[in-house]
């Protein structure tokens, strides 16, 4: 993953005639391009609910009889959520599989084990193969994280200006960082608490994922995001299923976890956030080297008039979490 340079390229045209001048676009350009048609969208919002559906995607290395092999884990994730509507998500788990032909032969090779996912006993106690849970809120939410709650409108309210929107959110990190301290000296003086930019980039994350936002709000996100420090912007990044885009990663140094927000070029729209651990570490453990071991993969984002299907006895009163 590397940003293309501003470069301008003389390039001679086929039978010796003159010479036509290509300018190579960086990768700092092409995100500044696509968050400008994000933000110029004209989303319609009059439906009663903001659709977000998505693959959770999960790959780890396994190793059964002395052979090893990556194994992929799929699940589809889609959250329904309006002003003054009650929160609703569906989640259902969609199997596990090797990854590649060479997996699925050293798969074989050790006698076909059954896959699971990440659940070693095979119980899958919370997202059963092939069941659905549903989640149903006993009122509107928001944006849940730590100490913050933001209700619907507040979030479709958010700033449009990348600066005051990180001057809106900085707003709330005292709270957010005290109560961080309080979970800290309940647990273990060695947890090391995250930073304000480090706090920042996660709940810049949140959004786009779990909440309803504007398309100028979402641009002025990329652009938030793509200035912290430690944050850089690549070009030509690749999604689980080949989808190229331009992405904003943070991470990736002295054996830690690269973390990705890949934006679709053309649209301004986001493809996925993902993982990928470009080096080995001590404590690697199961993670596969050098691939996208994690992705939250977008499928559709945007208003409906459509309810959820929730079946009877899956209301906000029940219980126990519904598993159908």
């Amino acid at each position: 993953m590397t940003a293309v340079p501003d470069a301008a390229s003389v390039v001679p045209r086929l039978g010796g005639g003159p010479v036509a001048t290509v300018t190579q676009t960086s990768a700092e350009e092409v995100l500044s391009v696509a968050a400008d048609r994000m933000a110029r969208r004209q989303e319609a919002t009059g439906g009663r609910y903001w659709r977000r559906e998505m693959e959770q995607v999960y790959r780890q290395r396994i190793s059964v009889g002395g052979r090893e092999f990556v194994a992929e884990d799929r699940i589809r994730d889609v959250l329904w959520n309006g002003i003054d509507r009650n929160k609703v998500t569906v989640v259902s788990g969609l199997g596990t599989r090797p990854l590649t032909a060479a997996d699925r032969a050293e798969w074989e090779k050790a006698g076909s084990p059954r896959l699971c996912g990440s659940d070693t006993d095979c119980r899958n106690d919370m997202i059963p193969m092939g069941k659905t849970r549903y989640l149903v809120s006993s009122e509107e939410e928001g944006l849940k994280q730590s100490t913050l709650e933001l209700s619907v409108r507040e979030l479709l309210d958010l700033p449009h200006d990348p600066a005051e929107l990180k001057e809106k959110l900085l707003s709330y990190w005292p709270a957010a960082r005290e109560a961080m301290k309080d979970s800290q000296s309940t647990s273990s003086a060695q947890v090391k608490l995250p930073e304000r930019d480090y706090w920042l980039w996660g709940l810049g994350e949140r959004p786009f994922l779990d909440a309803p936002t504007t398309p100028r709000t979402r641009a002025a996100v990329y652009r938030m995001l793509a200035g912290l420090p430690g944050v850089r912007i690549a070009d030509g990044v690749r999604g689980v299923e080949g989808q190229v885009g331009v992405a904003i990663p943070r991470g990736g140094a002295n054996g830690e976890g690269e973390e990705q927000i890949v934006v679709d070029r053309e649209t301004g729209d986001l493809l996925a956030t993902q993982d990928v651990l470009p080096v080995p570490t001590a404590d690697q453990g199961n993670i596969p080297l050098g691939i996208v071991y994690m992705s939250m993969m977008i499928k559709k984002l945007g208003w409906t008039d459509d309810e959820p299907v929730i079946p009877e006895g899956c209301g906000p009163d029940q219980r126990e979490e519904c598993l159908r």
